[in-house]
């Protein structure tokens, strides 16, 4: 069991203690959240039942392990106050989007792992890249690979490719919703009512995932699967494989992962 605390107590913040605790990591009495706001801190330990307090240096004394779960925009005044506090054997992991690792150490001096986490996390179906400091330790990082693998997939990346991880995925379920509505919306225009278009998308979606993860299978060659010659399929594919789709889609991911470079400059 570790002891873990979390400064602030958020839907992120709360997904990831329900993983911990579901996985046997830690229990509800190993686990203590800070924040600023009382309601959030009433609604995690009604829901959690773990230890709340409204005193941050209690977090730090009370855990060896600490997660920074509020809102990036409140660093560097949400720690300030916090350096004296921390310990050399202290694990932060900070899933502040765009605040880099040097910044972090600038605040907090233990041993630092910066994550990249989705919004998929609220289910345990999380992507999540992350990059250590260089003086995290294996058997912390290997702490840290357990908590979040808790909480869905996570792959270790160098810090400098957190963007792309934030392009990809931390970004990624925006994009894909998005490409799930088109898909009920073309539903709904070949005449199905939208209830059973929206069933038949989700599924779609879902199902050819998990289809490609657990055959271990490149996607071009599900294409090549579906497509019988003269089918459905292929008069669908001239329409997509002859429109600008396949730069839009990668331009998109490129984008947002400018834009996460540009934030953290």
């Amino acid at each position: 069991m570790y002891n873990i605390g979390f400064l602030g107590s958020g839907k992120m913040a709360a997904a990831l203690v329900t993983s911990i605790i579901k996985s046997g990591l830690s229990g509800p009495d190993e686990v203590i959240c800070y924040d600023v706001s009382e309601e959030a801190l009433q609604r995690i330990t009604e829901e959690l039942h773990v230890q709340i307090t409204t005193d941050a240096p209690e977090v730090m004394s009370r855990s060896d392990i600490i997660f920074l779960a509020f809102k990036p925009q409140n660093f560097p005044d949400a720690v300030t106050d916090l350096t004296s506090h921390v310990r050399d054997d202290h694990l932060i992991v900070s899933i502040l989007a765009g605040v880099r690792l040097s910044q972090l150490r600038q605040h907090l001096p233990g041993q630092i792992v910066r994550v990249m986490p989705n919004t998929c996390c609220l289910i345990g179906e999380m992507a999540a890249g992350f990059a250590p400091a260089d003086n995290v330790i294996p058997a912390n990082l290997n702490i840290v690979k357990s908590i979040l693998n808790s909480a869905g997939l996570a792959i270790q990346v160098d810090e400098n490719q957190l963007d792309a991880v934030t392009g990809l995925s931390g970004s990624g379920p925006a994009f894909v919703a998005y490409l799930i509505q088109r898909f009920i919306a073309g539903g709904v225009e070949a005449g199905l009512p939208y209830e059973g278009a929206k069933a038949l998308a989700l599924k779609t979606f879902s199902g050819t995932a998990n289809l490609l993860q657990q055959w271990q299978m490149p996607p071009e060659e599900l294409i090549d699967m579906v497509s019988s010659p003269n089918g459905t399929t292929v008069a669908g594919r001239k329409i997509l494989e002859n429109s600008d789709v396949a730069s839009v889609l990668s331009d998109t991911v490129l984008r947002a992962a400018e834009r996460s470079r540009e934030l953290g400059l």
